[in-house]
């Protein structure tokens, strides 16, 4: 198993977020979900073991050796993979109730910020994070 890249560590603050709400949209989130969502700035990353813990509003443990996993974030029974790419990105698929796959990936840039890249169908979103 490729191991994460430890730059991930940290707090991060978002700064810039292209195409989230269409990918909100496409993932079926109502008005009130994608409004909360939009609120979602701040997060901290950290590693444990095997996990990578997420933490925003509420603390997620992503289990990094490809075992599936409840996504504890959506409020529905949705089920996700995480995977460490080559270059150390985090590669996370998450499979919904209503039949779409959401595909989440976490790495760093080149600038030293977090960018999330969201796709969701045809849909593609970024959220880009600097670090505080």
């Amino acid at each position: 198993m490729a191991k994460p890249n430890l730059k991930l560590e940290g707090m991060w603050h978002q700064i810039q977020q292209i195409n989230f709400e269409e990918v909100l949209i496409e993932q079926g989130c109502n008005y009130a979900m994608r409004k909360l969502a939009a609120l979602k700035t701040s997060r901290r990353i950290t590693f444990d073991k095997n996990n990578m813990i997420v933490s925003s509003f509420r603390e997620n443990i992503i289990p990094l050796d490809g075992s599936e996993y409840a996504n504890t974030v959506n409020n529905d029974s949705s089920l996700s993979r995480a995977e460490v790419l080559p270059d150390g990105s985090v590669k996370i698929t998450t499979k919904f109730e209503n039949g779409k796959t959401l595909v989440n990936v976490r790495k760093i840039d080149e600038e030293d910020r977090l960018v999330m890249t969201l796709t969701i169908g045809d849909v593609t979103g970024t959220k880009i994070y600097r670090r505080e």
